[in-house]
């Protein structure tokens, strides 16, 4: 039974229903409630802004966010450190200093003489995030912290006293990350202060896993528990972080309270009460969100604690008018009942939703048949770096390798660090090899009509965990793969892993002059050997077969900066320049069997011999989207592009993608011209939008059918007319990469080309990139229409085509 059963049962003993006790009533029935399953970023971003404005509103013109007298059981020797935490919950929300309704109570903060801990640690986390002018005064404060810190104890009393004999978890907590945020910018801690930290948590930990408060309260706590986690992450940055870089089978001390407490934590984590004790629930959700972020965890037991946090913070803190699309703050809390909705419940909430929507960077993938984790921090310093040099504050979280690869998408990358060989497949390399060549044979004789498209493969391999990452993959991932130590297994794994997902594409090593080297920071000496494994659109797989770039991270090695800044770069490029998913933008695929759809059309993949389908998901996602969207059922069918005119029914469309420039064979321009004469539908796509396929099959067409191309602009494909439920698309949105590279200026209107037979555009030729785009998944480099342009562009050229019928 866990914490949260027991109090439970325990309360039902004397007749008490948790709901009795509990800060949180009923909710009125006006309120719309918000569910885990429903929460967007959009809710979590107005209800930061509504608690903003709230603040604000509270807002006392001379005593700013302090209250009159303390609250009743608080100390009342915190003077100032109240409005301290509505000014550091706001700047966290993105307010900046110098704005007017803010600036007022930084200056009183300055003047401020303070005598508790709470509020000096609290003022110097905020003296730590305002610009370098304010220095001296965190430096001021942390001063005030180390002489008022107690070696016996391993922390602080309620004000500046040294005499103190007992500990006391909280004030611990605000002490130590005060410190931490002082480190980062280069204050100087003396290790023995850390040591005592560390030594004052390893000595009150209680057999459980978790903490208590003081000596006083016997009972362990999710807000103590999260309380002595929070602060062992920081003291493990400061005195172990070089023990890992030699990897070891010995486990140390904090290690081993670390995972005790986390794993408390799976066991007794509620997003809806403060585990062990009945109060305190939003200093205890300010705990969570600083323990998750610190451990990169996404999941406490099998809950998404930022999902299932945000959720109950925003239904007790806010409404949500579903009609205006807007949220105001409850006077009480969820909106009935008697509590008033109290500053320090907005200060820690705003903390939460704010910190905790940040974007995750990467993905650390864990798999417990391997050695993952050898270097615990390598992607938490590597998110860190990212932060500093780039516009979007962003996180790391660790996800396992058994979820679905959908799961995983909410960052733009996989990271996997290992120092022994996977244990997803046995391959050895004959093996790889021969499975290689037949699936290439397979493959020509497909493209070529020898065999039919369905015919099965020769070879099938029973791993489920490479096809849960080839699918990944190909959903539009990337995965950036290190090898650790000099040892080859892990690369020679990796490598293996990539011939068996990929076969029909090769390794190579990256050239200097790659993205990697050059996209954001430029990489000019001892730049990192890497390979990667590309479809032609985009590179799949990025490896680091040596230099051991893990131990780099993990150590902070300012040395070999060359690794941090090929590794911020890999991030750019899979984020398309800095433009990552907010942490609850997942991409909900559409579930098409819950949607009875009308009508039905046919596209037919064209196969040819070469690179004619890098994006093997694309139209598969795009017909779940479109049936859902617009009720028309797209039935998608491979065929060898030289044999599309034999095919009956015809089909309504054909769609003929590759990347590179191609000579279309006799038999394949016949088939062509006679699908099209007979009344039939093409489209030649280049995926990505910088190769020349789509040029090519311009050359080929315009010798077939001696006819001008033009533009489409004009058509019913573009305007919508008469096509049923088909948007007007004369403005369409480009890809970053299209504007500022490829085109070099802002444009909207769409590139699609055609050429008219009969009157009617049969012939379209997109130069431009529509197949990644229909991942809906950010990567830099893809040249054509952003990810709702490409549905809807695709979604009226499928429509034109079935009304030709």
């Amino acid at each position: 039974m866990n914490i949260n059963s027991l109090v439970r049962s325990t309360l039902s003993c004397f007749g008490v229903t948790l709901a009795a006790l509990v800060f949180f009533p009923a909710i009125a029935s006006a309120q719309v409630v918000l569910t885990e399953d429903n929460l967007t970023d959009e809710h979590v971003t107005k209800a930061i802004g509504a608690i903003v404005e709230e603040l604000y509103r509270r807002k006392d013109p001379k005593r700013f966010w302090d209250p009159v007298k303390p609250p009743t059981g608080e100390s009342t020797r915190q003077g100032g450190g109240y409005t301290a935490l509505t000014v550091l919950a706001l700047l966290y929300a993105g307010e900046s200093y110098q704005n007017p309704r803010l600036r007022d109570a930084v200056d009183y903060l300055e003047e401020f003489t303070m005598q508790g801990t709470y509020a000096v640690s609290i003022r110097a986390a905020v003296w730590a995030r305002l610009p370098e002018k304010y220095r001296h005064k965190l430096g001021a404060d942390v001063q005030w912290l180390l002489d008022g810190f107690n070696e016996r104890s391993g922390g602080w009393g309620y004000v500046q006293n040294e005499r103190i004999k007992t500990y006391d978890n909280s004030l611990r907590q605000f002490g130590a990350l005060a410190l931490w945020e002082a480190a980062k910018r280069g204050g100087k801690i003396n290790p023995k202060i850390w040591m005592h930290i560390e030594n004052g948590l390893f000595s009150t930990q209680n057999p459980d896993g978790g903490w208590n408060y003081t000596p006083r309260s016997l009972i362990t706590s999710g807000s103590m528990t999260t309380a002595g986690l929070a602060t062992l992450f920081i003291t493990q940055d400061y005195l172990h972080a070089e023990e890992s870089l030699e990897i070891t089978d010995h486990v140390g001390e904090h290690q081993e309270a670390i995972a005790r407490g986390l794993k408390w934590l799976d066991e007794n984590f509620s997003p809806t009460l403060n585990p062990g004790i009945l109060h305190s629930y939003y200093y205890y959700m300010y705990g969570i969100e600083r323990v998750g972020l610190a451990s990169g965890i996404k999941y406490f037991g099998e809950i998404d604690w930022f999902r299932a946090g945000a959720t109950e913070l925003i239904n007790r803190l806010c409404h949500w008018d579903p009609k205006t699309r807007s949220m105001t703050v409850h006077n009480v809390v969820g909106g009935k009942g008697r509590l008033r909705v109290k500053v320090r419940y907005l200060d820690f909430g705003l903390m939460f939703l704010s910190r905790g929507r940040v974007p995750v960077a990467m993905n650390k993938l864990r798999d417990p048949t391997m050695a993952w984790n050898n270097r615990p921090r390598d992607v938490a310093n590597l998110a860190a770096r990212i932060s500093l040099n780039s516009e979007t504050p962003v996180n790391w979280q660790i996800v396992d390798i058994h979820v679905e690869p959908e799961q995983w998408l909410d960052a733009p990358l996989i990271y996997l660090a290992s120092d022994n060989a996977l244990s997803w497949h046995d391959e050895d390399s004959r093996s790889v090899r021969s499975y290689v060549r037949k699936m290439r044979s397979y493959e020509k004789k497909r493209a070529t009509g020898e065999i039919e498209a369905d015919t099965p493969p020769p070879v099938v391999l029973d791993a489920p965990v490479v096809s849960r990452m080839k699918r990944y993959l190909d959903l539009g991932g990337l995965l950036f793969a290190v090898n650790e130590t000099k040892s080859k297994s892990f690369t020679n794994s990796i490598e293996k892993l990539g011939q068996i997902m990929y076969p029909h594409y090769d390794w190579r090593k990256l050239p200097r002059d790659h993205w990697a080297y050059t996209i954001h920071e430029r990489v000019t000496r001892r730049r990192p050997i890497l390979k990667g494994l590309s479809n032609g659109v985009r590179e799949l797989i990025i490896l680091s077969p040596g230099g051991d770039m893990a131990r780099t991270f993990q150590g902070r090695d300012a040395t070999k900066d060359s690794q941090f800044q090929t590794a911020s770069n890999i991030y750019f490029y899979a984020s398309e320049m800095d433009r990552p998913r907010p942490r609850l933008d997942v991409l909900n695929r559409p579930d098409p069997s819950t949607q009875q759809t009308q009508t039905t059309a046919t596209l037919v993949r064209a196969m040819f011999e070469g690179n004619w389908n890098p994006e093997p998901l694309a139209v598969e996602l795009f017909a779940s989207k479109f049936a859902v969207k617009r009720g028309v059922g797209v039935n998608v069918v491979r065929h060898a592009l030289a044999g599309i005119d034999k095919l009956s029914p015809a089909p309504d469309l054909v769609m003929v993608c590759g990347v590179e420039r191609h000579e279309f064979s006799p038999a394949q321009t016949t088939a062509i011209t006679e699908y099209i004469q007979a009344g039939g539908v093409i489209l030649f796509e280049t995926p990505g939008g910088r190769g020349e396929f789509t040029l090519s099959a311009e050359e080929m067409m315009t010798e077939a059918f001696n006819l001008p191309i033009q533009s489409a602009l004009r058509t019913r494909i573009i305007t919508g007319e008469s096509l049923e439920d088909a948007p007007d698309l004369t403005r369409l949105d480009y890809r970053p990469y299209s504007l500022l590279e490829a085109f070099g200026m802002r444009e909207t209107t769409p590139r699609l080309r055609c050429m008219m037979v009969n009157g009617e555009p049969r012939i379209l030729f997109s130069r431009e990139d529509i197949s990644q785009a229909l991942l809906d998944q950010g990567v830099w480099g893809v040249s054509g229409y952003q990810p709702e342009s490409a549905f809807q562009l695709l979604g009226n050229i499928v429509q034109y085509a079935r009304s030709l019928d």
